[in-house]
């Protein structure tokens, strides 16, 4: 049984080694994926590459390439205070080949990493953004929780819009007037070609929800959850 600790979201952190390697929730929640998908395999991606970990990606592991594919994520909020998102998220390379080989140059990957082409899974995110609303609105029902969108472009200088999604209805984070679904879309799809892109959504677990722990299977009820929307974009239920 893995267990997410309190700590972890005062650190804004995952201290991953407390506990032995067949039960940290990376594995226990990459087996429990693989037994939802008949077995498929998974890996999982961490950040930041050295040090204690904010976030954690599960994805197929037939995917060489794991920024291509939309995955499962968990992150703690380093920034802002002691919470921690559970969800899916799709990233966006760059779109210049030239800022795509230096980015790879300077972390030593493949500049398939980085650059953005017809296999990434941010182009069936935004294709299949009309069929994605309905199932965001089941997920959120199904969860009894609001939810939390954001769109997010850049590293150090973020361009980002974040949005709620409460009762039916989706929100500016920031703001109490209903606003159009098409506008997550009309910004998400708003030319960035220098700029790293995500878009994401979470149901978010306070420090009360992890005092003292928060068991893995929660976890995997917001997957679970999710599941429909994340393999509309990967492709798998088109």
């Amino acid at each position: 049984m893995s267990q997410i600790k309190r700590e972890w979201l005062l650190h804004g952190c995952l201290k991953l080694n407390d506990d032995a390697a067949a039960e940290r929730v990376t594995t226990r929640i990459q087996s429990r994926l693989s037994q939802a998908y008949g077995g498929e395999k998974f890996r999982v991606r961490f950040w930041p590459k050295f040090g204690f970990k904010n976030t954690l990606w599960w994805y197929e592991k037939s995917f060489k390439t794991p920024s291509v594919a939309a995955s499962y994520f968990l992150k703690t909020d380093d920034g802002r205070g002691p919470m921690l998102y559970a969800g899916i998220s799709v990233e966006k390379g760059f779109e210049g080949a030239k800022l795509a080989r230096k980015r790879a140059a300077q972390e030593r990957e493949a500049t398939e990493r980085w650059l953005l082409d017809d296999s990434w899974d941010w182009h069936r995110f935004t294709s299949t953004w009309d069929r994605a609303q309905p199932l965001i609105l089941e997920a959120a029902e199904a969860l009894h929780r609001e939810l939390y969108l954001g769109v997010e472009f850049g590293d150090a200088t973020r361009v980002s819009k974040h949005y709620l999604v409460r009762d039916g209805h989706l929100y500016w984070r920031g703001g109490f007037n209903t606003i159009q679904w098409s506008e997550v879309l009309k910004f998400a799809t708003k030319p960035h070609p220098k700029l790293w892109g995500s878009i994401f959504l979470a149901r978010a677990f306070s420090l009360d929800d992890c005092t003292p722990f928060l068991h893995e299977r929660e976890l995997m009820d917001v997957f679970e959850a999710m599941r429909p929307i994340r393999d509309l974009w990967r492709g798998i239920q088109l």
